[in-house]
């Protein structure tokens, strides 16, 4: 038998229309227009898992709606960050707002069956809404950076098939909630108490952006330079090849920025963050284009082996003023490391000139 992670209890409404493509939502007001086409169920209350505390989710799930002796069960993966509120958003898409109970759902509101949808305009209708652990299809990793044992954590032990570590101190936060390490399978879970991680990932928890676009890819040091033109950019990335490159550019002008690395430095692999969290990742020419214009964060991957060391600066600065890189932009991406202040960069720059 499944285990339930969550159950609601909510009513029908009569402007419930579940007409919208990538989206269903369970919403604890009581009221609704005809304009929430998402909407199928109101008054959401949560009266389970039986036995247990209300936490976060993780992992996949199976989210089945009851009402009127009709159901549809639809298969998606949870957002462990999210908290009960106000709505419970499941999504086709990868994007997790607050308020998104699920990701990449195999169905919207608008693939409800139409007598479902009926017996949801009732505004006498009782709906249930349970959802119950999925089996992982598929081998599928998580890193998760990690300083304390708070509810996500939790919820991702609980969601993991198997869970290692890759310090003493994340040990210890796994085995103190109670869980075992074990040989990696199925849905694996990798904790760290630092900012590093011995392989790439599906999903990275707890980093910020500009590392968890590149913990997707094979573990190297990482050279972040955000804001720089994409000019410039690719002169770094021409003269770094031991390390990955992490910049920003708007999204419609992705596909320019890496033709420009494969063209000016050789570039064969990249990772692209259009989402929090789940970074693709692969052959540059796999890489898809990305919709709208707002800002990613992109990876490029070292092309060369490297061994266990440092990016040093000094060599790094040098090889880069060669090329014509200001001063200015080198400061700016030196204060983009982790472990370095702007006023550290600049007297840096100054120090070698």
């Amino acid at each position: 038998m499944a285990t339930e992670l969550l159950r609601l209890r909510c009513r029908g409404h009569q402007d419930i229309r579940a007409t919208h493509g990538k989206t269903l939502e369970v919403t604890a007001d009581p009221d609704i227009t005809g304009r929430a086409t998402c909407v199928v169920g109101v008054a959401a209350k949560i009266v389970g898992p039986v036995g247990g505390p209300v936490g976060a989710v993780a992992g996949p799930v199976e989210v089945t709606l009851s009402v009127a002796g009709l159901s549809v069960s639809v298969r998606a993966l949870a957002n462990s960050r999210w908290r009960p509120g106000a709505s419970f958003v499941i999504r086709r898409s990868p994007h997790r707002l607050p308020n998104t109970l699920a990701t990449n759902a195999d169905l919207s509101s608008a693939d409800f069956p139409r007598p479902l949808v009926d017996a949801l305009a009732d505004p006498a209708a009782e709906i249930d809404v349970v959802v119950t652990r999925a089996p992982t299809p598929d081998r599928y990793s998580v890193l998760y950076r990690a300083s304390y044992p708070d509810d996500r954590l939790v919820a991702e032990c609980a969601a993991a098939d198997s869970i290692s570590a890759t310090d003493s101190a994340a040990r210890a936060l796994v085995t103190g909630l109670g869980y075992s390490l074990s040989t990696r399978v199925g849905r694996t879970l990798q904790v760290s108490t630092v900012e590093s991680f011995a392989e790439a990932a599906d999903e990275v928890l707890g980093l910020p952006p500009e590392l968890t676009v590149a913990a997707v890819l094979e573990p190297a040091p990482v050279v972040v330079v955000p804001g720089l033109p994409r000019r410039e950019v690719m002169k770094v990335a021409a003269t770094t090849q031991h390390a990955h490159v992490v910049f920003t550019c708007p999204a419609d002008e992705l596909p320019r920025w890496l033709a420009d690395a494969t063209r000016l430095a050789g570039t064969t692999h990249a990772a692209v963050l259009p989402f929090d969290e789940r970074p693709m990742s692969g052959a540059v020419s796999d890489i898809e284009a990305i919709p709208g214009s707002g800002t990613v964060w992109c990876a490029l991957a070292r092309t060369n082996s490297f061994t266990e060391a440092d990016v040093d600066p000094r060599a790094l600065f040098t090889s880069l003023k060669a090329e014509g890189v200001s001063s200015t932009s080198l400061v700016r991406a030196l204060s983009g490391q982790p472990g370095w202040s702007r006023k550290q960069a600049y007297d840096f720059v100054l120090g070698v000139e």
